[in-house]
């Protein structure tokens, strides 16, 4: 139990550390004079090396316990603050954030399928990162000064040390993944860019990092606020088809729409389309008899270099933001038809 409680003090801490870089990194790239091309090598690059990373993380957080990947990921990531706001250097930028990102998400993965085993744990953990992505997005209106956020990366090792080290493991690849199950995986990634590109469109829009930072807050709410109806009175697995095309209408009519106060109104709506995803994609992800870190490592490869391509697509094409954003649409719809209950 105590090892769980401090793994939620962790998740609180560094998701809200972290949604700042995930969610609004883009934007500050973009403030600093850094082209929108050039910001998309810069994420092609940090997924191509997430590749690697990933796989580092798992295979040395093994030897030396997987809460010391975890400090090291909160060092990595008072750093990489301190980059995005003082470096032009792409490759620098690339680098850092993919250590910050990989040193990170594999990890989470790992504790999630070892630590969490029943639905209330589960459930404190989710109220710990909504809290954060909260509060973090208020931060972000607010403008709060990079060392403060630096300060905050740090207080996030003390949590983490208290983390009860598991035993080791013997690390061993899956057999096979599934045809089906990697095709929703490769699909899902046209959503994550998405994701990852969309504030700066809004902040286009807006001109406005506020603004930004309201819409996320309207789009966390509608996240929290929907998932007692997607995880008690919808069956999400045999309705996820027709969610998705709505989530993509509500998503065309955002990217079609200049309106601001209507665009809340989206905000709104895009939450629930987001959150009935994100419960998707993870019953997919751990829905297989063979759940270890070896899983975990495969399956984040796989992410990486799913995103990595299709950025190198939009930036070797030259498409501009908005092409882009119809592009990853295209592979959203083809992602409705993807899911598999016994995939």
């Amino acid at each position: 139990m105590k090892t769980i409680r401090n793994y939620n003090i962790y998740i609180f801490i560094s998701t809200f550390v972290r949604n700042i870089i995930d969610v609004y990194s883009v934007i500050y790239l973009y403030q600093k004079g850094i082209s929108i091309k050039e910001i998309i090598s810069i994420y092609a690059l940090t997924y191509f090396l997430g590749y690697f990373i990933s796989y580092l993380s798992i295979i040395l957080g093994n030897k030396v316990g997987y809460k010391y990947i975890l400090i090291f990921s909160s060092i990595i990531t008072s750093i990489t603050f301190y980059i995005i706001n003082n470096s032009h250097n792409i490759y620098l930028i690339s680098l850092f954030l993919s250590l910050s990102m990989f040193t990170y998400h594999p990890i989470r993965h790992y504790y999630g399928i070892t630590l969490l085993k029943h639905k209330k744990e589960i459930g404190n953990t989710l109220i710990f990162t909504y809290i954060a992505q909260l509060l973090s997005s208020y931060i972000a209106i607010s403008n709060m000064k990079l060392i403060y956020l630096i300060i905050l990366s740090i207080i996030g090792i003390i949590p983490a040390l208290f983390i009860k080290n598991d035993p080791k493991e013997v690390i061993k690849f899956p057999k096979k993944i599934s045809n089906s199950k990697l095709k929703f995986f490769f699909f899902d990634q046209f959503k994550i860019i998405f994701i990852l590109l969309e504030p700066l469109y809004l902040y286009l829009i807006s001109n406005k990092l506020s603004y930004v930072g309201i819409f996320n807050i309207i789009l966390t709410i509608s996240s929290i606020l929907c998932i007692y109806l997607l995880t008690n009175k919808i069956n999400v697995q045999k309705n996820y088809k027709y969610i998705n095309i709505l989530f993509i209408i509500v998503l065309i009519l955002k990217i079609n729409i200049h309106n601001k106060n209507l665009l809340l109104l989206i905000a709104f709506l895009e939450g629930i389309g987001i959150k009935t995803n994100e419960l998707v994609s993870t019953m997919n992800l751990y829905n297989i008899k063979d759940l270890n870190a070896c899983y975990i490592i495969t399956s984040e490869r796989i992410f990486c270099t799913t995103r990595a391509l299709i950025l190198s697509i939009i930036y070797f094409l030259s498409f501009d933001l908005k092409v882009s954003l119809y592009i990853l649409l295209i592979g959203i719809f083809i992602l409705s038809f993807q899911y598999k209950k016994n995939s």
